[in-house]
This record gives structure tokens, sequence and C-alpha cells, in this order.
């Protein structure tokens, strides 16, 4: 058997090219897009919560509706992804979500927006889980780590569209909030519908080599990649190794199994922490800076903030493939529980060591730098702690219990932001600080290792 040639050993020797920038610009818009969908809210809230009279509970189950829903969705979508296949269900997933998030627009209350909301979080779910594996098995193993962090700087792209989106729903257009006699905020959902077109573009592609190998379709598989190749101007060799037995192996026991049982606890674990704190500032971050009263235009500090991720993922890419997943991973991590801690201190007036510290906006910034940074490495690092049979029911179920912490985020803020701003966020911090010692001490480092 050593001297048959196996899929990771093919694309491992492949070149990138432009048939991998074309990849990632596709799967980068439609993560550009979930995100979007699920930030849109955050950015209704407070037109809801005068309008609907919301209690802060209410609120935050608003804001936890959409995750709710993306929770299932990556259950779901990492099963479909890895029993039916990664393209089929990225176009039903894409087009489920920009379904509902046009239906939001519709909503006569908070039942109906909770159901729409819920629905289109499913649809995200489903299409994060399917387009991390679909990305990573088409990756050398040299570059997999770069162009994943590479896919995650589309999110702030996403965030930068959804504030945009906002301003000129509820800023630009609206007056007395309404456009034409209709609620400002409908708009907004409208708009988040729009990403329905990039299903045109999804069912040109094709499956990737690992799946079509796994489910013994060898012939389709070495027609892939010497497709791949021939776009690169390079070639390919040809696979000799196939396995059969994905079928019976794409379950969720088979990751409580003791080969893979410490990694599905470490990666959800670790996605927790991260969810945790991501979801539990970013929901209430708009209502935030403007009871905070920090001072300046709200939609140009949230552009600011979106901007400040930039450079958070792009010096991801650089040490993830040099300082390895574990360090970059759990080194932003921690940076991100202590800033996020900074600026719960600012927004309550103390001093750190009877030092006045910097604006709370500041904070903020390097909080959101740290936290996207860590969170392109984690997408890398998940897809390469999996085998392909289980690859995406794996990187779902992690995701989804990641998600339990992404829906009790923002509600764990709106029922403690009676007590102040530090009482709030102090919980997101040590959540990240927590997640980034487990990664430490507890993790396999993947930096070089083949997808198997």
């Amino acid at each position: 058997m050593s001297d048959e040639t196996t899929v990771s050993d093919v694309v491992d020797d492949l070149s990138t090219g432009s048939f991998h920038r074309r990849l990632l610009l596709i799967t980068g818009c439609a993560l550009c897009f979930t995100a979007v969908e699920i930030l849109s809210i955050s950015f209704v809230l407070p037109a809801l919560i005068d309008s609907w009279s919301l209690s802060g509970v209410a609120a935050g189950l608003l804001g936890s509706s959409a995750l709710v829903g993306i929770m299932f969705g990556s259950w779901f979508g990492g099963w479909y992804a890895d029993r039916v296949g990664r393209v089929s269900g990225l176009q039903w997933a894409v087009l489920c979500y920009s379904l509902f998030a046009g239906l939001t627009a519709l909503s006569l209350g908070f039942y109906s927006l909770f159901a729409f909301r819920l629905l289109t979080g499913f649809g995200v779910g489903w299409a994060t889980t399917i387009t991390v594996s679909y990305l990573s098995e088409h990756l050398p193993t040299r570059h997999r780590g770069r162009y994943i962090v590479y896919f995650e700087m589309f999110w702030p792209i996403g965030t930068i569209l959804a504030v945009v989106l906002a301003w000129i729903c509820l800023d630009v257009l609206a007056t007395d909030g309404t456009i034409l006699g209709v609620a400002s905020w409908r708009f907004v959902f409208l708009g988040a519908a729009l990403p329905a077109v990039l299903v045109l573009v999804i069912r040109r592609l094709e499956e990737t080599p690992y799946y079509l190998a796994s489910d013994d379709r060898l012939d389709d598989a070495n027609a892939r990649v010497q497709d791949i190749a021939g776009e690169n101007g390079d070639s390919a060799s040809a696979i000799t190794a196939t396995r059969s037995d994905r079928g019976n192996s794409a379950s969720f026991a088979r990751l409580f199994e003791p080969g893979l049982r410490r990694r599905t606890i470490l990666a959800s674990l670790s996605w927790f922490g991260i969810n945790f704190g991501f979801y539990g500032i970013f929901i209430w971050l708009p209502d935030t800076l403007e009871a905070a009263n920090v001072g300046g235009d709200l939609y140009g500090q949230l552009f600011l903030v979106a901007i400040a991720q930039l450079p958070g993922i792009l010096s991801a890419a650089y040490l993830i493939d040099r300082i390895g997943r574990m360090y970059t991973i759990g080194g932003y991590l921690l940076l991100a529980g202590v800033f996020t801690f900074t600026f719960a201190t600012e927004l309550a007036g103390w001093s750190i060591a009877g030092l006045e510290v910097v604006h709370p906006l500041l904070s903020l910034f390097l909080a959101s730098f740290f936290l996207i940074g860590a969170w392109g490495p984690m997408l890398a690092y998940t897809a390469e702690l999996f085998p392909t049979e289980v690859r995406g029911t794996g990187f779902g179920f992690a995701s989804g219990i990641g998600k339990i912490a992404s829906i009790s985020g923002p509600i764990v803020a709106g029922l403690l932001v009676t007590w102040g701003y530090f009482v709030a966020l102090t919980p997101f911090a040590i959540g990240m600080a927590a997640g980034a010692v487990l990664i430490l001490t507890w993790g396999t480092e993947t930096k070089g290792q083949s997808l198997r």
C-alpha cells in the first residue's frame, strides 16, 4: 500500500494559482454575506426596542435568535456535507439564509421576527460549515493556513457592508424612522436578501477531490485535480488510493471514538470561548456605544471597528504558518480578553493601577483586532483536526457547540447590563482568556500536516 498515491499527496503537490484565488473569492463572498445576515440585527435592535417596547431579555432573545439557528444549521450542514456533498449543500444553504433574511422584513412582531431570524441563522450555520470544508479540501498543506485566514478577511468586509447598509437604510434614506412610510429597519433585511444571486455562481462549482476520493469516485477525483492543475498552468499526478467508508463514518458517534474524542472536545470548547466573547460584545455594540456616549458618529465608529479587524487578520495570516496554529490562536484570544477587560473598565470610568487608561475606543479596536485575528486560524485548525469522512460533521459539531455560547452571550449581556458595562463585559473577557489557556495547554499542533 505504500506505493499508492493518496488525494492528499496529489493536492499537496499542486501549486496555488488563479484557481485558488477564484475559489477564495467565491467562498469569501459567501462568508461576507453571512456577516451581513448576522450583524444586521444589532443595528435594528435599538429601533425595535423603541417601537415594540422590548425588555432587555426580549431584545437579547432577538439578538440570539439567528444564533440558535446557526447552532442547528452547523450540526445539520456538517452532516449533510459529509453525506451528500459540499456543493449541493452550499447552494441550498445560501438560498435558505437569503430567502428568510428577506422574509424577516415582513415581521409583524416579536414572534415572527424571532422565527425568521432563526431560519436565517439555520442557513448561515449550514453555509459556513460547508464553505470552510470546501475551501480547505482544495488547498495544499503549505498554504492552507494562510488561505483560510485570508478567507476570514471577508468577515470584516461583510461587517463594513452591514454598517453601510444600516447607515443608508436607517439614517440617509430614513425620515422619522421610515422610508416611503415603511419602517426603515425593514429595508435592512430586504438588502440582506441580495446574496441569493450567489447561488448562480455556486452552481458552477464542482466537488472537492477529497470528497470524491472518499466516495470511491477515483476517476472524478483525478479529473478534478487535473482541472485545478490546468487552470493554474500546472500538472498533477494520478490518485490511486481511495476510501469507500465515508457513508458509514459520517456520524456524530465517530467524533467521540478514542482517536477523535479529545480533538472534538478541544475544538468545541475553544469555539465556545470565541463565540461567547464575539457575539456577547458585537450584537449589543451599537447600543453599547450609544448608551456609553463615547463621542463621535456611531456609524463612523462601527466602520473603524470593522477596519481594525483587517490588520488583525493579516497579521494572523503571517503568523499561522510560522509560529503555528496553537500559539497564534491562543495568543490572540488572550489579548482579545485583556483588551475587552480594559474596554469594560474604561466604560465604567475606572483606572488601572492608579493610571488613567486610553480612550475606550482604542481598547475596543484592539479587542476587535485580536478577536477576529484568532477566528481565522481557528477555522483552519478545526478543519485540520478531523479526517475527510467526518470533516464537515466535526467542524459542524464543534462550531455548533460554540453557537450555544453565541446564543447565551447576548442574553447574558442583556441581563447584566443593568449593573453596568463592567459587569456585563467582564464575563466575555474571562471566556476568551479561558479559551486561550485551553488551546495553549491542551491543543495539538497541526502546522504542516496534510489533511487525512
